[in-house]
């Protein structure tokens, strides 16, 4: 097993017990058989390797609107791997640092609105469209968390039903 995925998945058991802000890399690396200095090698520091971790799922979720799947068929399985993750990702949200899981989901989420969009002919570096974009990218980041952080109550359905159609519709048009 690479290091990375050593790493992440000491990281993922941490998480299970508390909030990433708690967690240090002495700890990460302590549930592994590597070095901190091979900690350093990969990652930054502890939001970096909670940014990669997340991108891992992220990519075969919703990141597959730029490939084979639809909007609606993309975030229904981004929430399943939240629910799947609900105790982990509770946790790694729940940080307070700048550079936590939340800001590094909003500037995924907007790539992956700009290459979707691309794809689809939208320009998007027309003002109104950036300005879309990121209403979509940080409302909807938003959103799910707070669904995540307050348990999951609504049905997915119900949420990939409402965020679709609060989209803005500049992005709307171009969503099948």
């Amino acid at each position: 097993m690479n290091s990375k995925k050593l790493l992440s998945e000491s990281l993922e058991k941490l998480l299970l017990k508390k909030n990433l802000d708690d967690i240090q890399v002495s700890e990460i690396v302590a549930g592994t058989s590597l070095s901190r200095k091979t900690f350093y090698r990969h990652f930054k520091d502890k939001y970096d390797l909670v940014s990669w971790y997340f991108a891992q799922f992220y990519e075969v979720s919703f990141g597959r609107i730029t490939d084979d799947l639809t909007w609606e068929e993309a975030l229904l399985r981004y929430l399943d791997i939240y629910q799947e993750k609900y105790s982990v990702l509770k946790n790694a949200y729940a940080s307070r640092d700048i550079n936590g899981l939340r800001t590094y989901d909003i500037a995924v989420t907007r790539k992956t609105y700009e290459k979707y969009l691309a794809i689809k002919g939208a320009d998007i570096n027309a003002e109104t469209m950036r300005f879309a974009i990121d209403i979509a990218s940080r409302g909807g980041t938003d959103m799910v968390i707070e669904w995540l952080l307050s348990g999951m109550k609504m049905e997915k359905s119900k949420l990939v039903r409402l965020l679709k159609q609060t989209l803005p519709n500049d992005i709307l048009k171009y969503i099948d």
